[in-house]
Formats: structure tokens, sequence, C-alpha cells
């Protein structure tokens, strides 16, 4: 997907300091990526050259400010891929409708070589969404809160329930320290051992109520107005990815 995984050091060039962002940055991303994106030939991949540019790009000091990046997208049931339907099934034990929602993992870059292959997660690759699952995942809840999603919205989207009035700007998920916190799960698998400092995520709604979320997950503590500027990313990218959505090619292979 041409990024590099595992490695925290980049080039200065490159940066992007999730610590002083200025507004307008993720914008400017999203237009010097957007070559890749329309050349992109499923959704996945160009979720893809997103999270991975923004793992490359997110420095601090020269080191690399993220230990993980991903990008995630409401679909129906029968808009999963196969490896996605078997996790489900295998992880959650359900036997769902067609037009059940999900919230699959579109791409994945970090850290380890795991964690740039989406296929490879183990508890998040499609995560069914209802009441029950947004009440008994923390972050996933906070994550709907802060960005601004209604849950409603998002499941009346696959029973093709018309939406009007539908809010073109949201919030950002912000989590300034991460050790400790309610709505970071895998402490002590994850946040202590990676030095999980703040994360953040940022979303948007597409046309027909399915939703969008990228979330990183920073080695350096990020303030919340820092990062304020990310609330603009999402927008932008599917602005230019969504031709993609319509055609409804939404993996690669």
């Amino acid at each position: 997907m041409g990024f590099f995984c595992g490695s925290q050091k980049a080039e200065s060039r490159l940066a992007m300091d999730l610590s002083s962002l200025p507004v307008g940055e993720p914008e400017d991303l999203v237009r010097e990526l957007t070559p890749r994106l329309k050349a992109s030939r499923s959704v996945e991949e160009a979720c893809g050259v997103l999270a991975g540019s923004l793992y490359e790009r997110c420095l601090s000091g020269g080191a690399r400010s993220l230990v993980l990046s991903r990008i995630y997208l409401s679909l129906p049931h029968s808009a999963l891929d196969p490896g996605s339907v078997q996790f489900a099934r295998e992880r959650f034990g359900l036997s769902p409708l067609a037009t059940d929602v999900f919230l699959a993992l579109m791409a994945t870059a970090g850290d380890r070589p795991a964690w740039c292959d989406r296929r490879e997660s183990q508890g998040h690759r499609a995560i069914p969404l209802n009441r029950q699952t947004v009440a008994t995942v923390p972050m996933l809840a906070r994550c709907f809160q802060q960005i601004g999603f209604n849950l409603d919205l998002v499941l009346a989207a696959e029973k093709g329930i018309h939406l009007e009035g539908v809010p073109s700007a949201f919030g950002l998920f912000h989590v300034e320290e991460a050790l400790g916190s309610p709505f970071v799960p895998a402490q002590d698998d994850f946040v202590r051992p990676c030095g999980v400092r703040s994360v953040v995520g940022c979303g948007t709604m597409l046309p027909n109520g399915a939703v969008s979320i990228w979330i990183g997950f920073s080695r350096h503590p990020i303030a919340l107005r820092a990062a304020t500027p990310l609330i603009a990313m999402m927008p932008a990218f599917w602005h230019v990815a969504q031709p993609l959505y319509r055609r409804r090619t939404y993996f690669a292979g």
C-alpha cells in the first residue's frame, strides 16, 4: 500500500504534528493524496492510503507519533467480505440478518506487522452495531457520543428510511490520558506496553447514513485544542472516495 509499518523513525519532511496541528493541514493531506485515492480500486485500498499516510506523517521530534492508525466504515452484513462474516460469527456467535449493521475495519497501519493487515485483527475486524454492543464497548460508545453520531440514524440507513437534517459537521473523539482511561481497552496488553499516551478520532456520516471513523493511538500526548483540525479530515476524504462507495467496491480482491 505504499507505507512502512514497524519503524518509529521517518523523514522530517513528512511531519504532521498532532500536538500542534495547523488548521487546514488534514485537508491538505487529503488533497495531496487525491491522485492515489482516485486510482484506488476499492474503498479498502483508499482507506489504506489514508491510514498509512497518517501513520507515516504524524511525527514528533522525528519519531512516529502513532502506534496504530485505523479506519472503520459501517456496512450491512451482506456487504462484508467472507473473512469478516466468519469473524463476526465466531467472535460474537451471531446469525445476523443481511441488513444488520457492522462497523468494519477497512484499513490499519501500526508498529507491529499484525497491525498492518486488517485480516489479522483479533477483536475489531467487524463489530456488530446495536444498542447492546455500543453499551458494552466503552470506547465505541464514547466515540459515537463525542463525534456526534446518532445510532438510530446509522441503523435506519439500512432499512431504507429517508434521512433528513443530518448534520454535516461532527466532533472529535479524544482521550488525552489513555493510561487508566475506561474508554481505552486493553490497558495491560496494549496501552501500557506500547506507551499509548493519547487517543484521537474523527469521522463523518455519508449521505445514506453510513458512518466512517479514523482512530489514532499516539505515544505522544495530544491536547483537545491541538487535535481539533482533524474534524475536517474524514469529510474531505469521503468527498474523494465516495464514488468507490457508490459502486459498492468495498473490499480489495
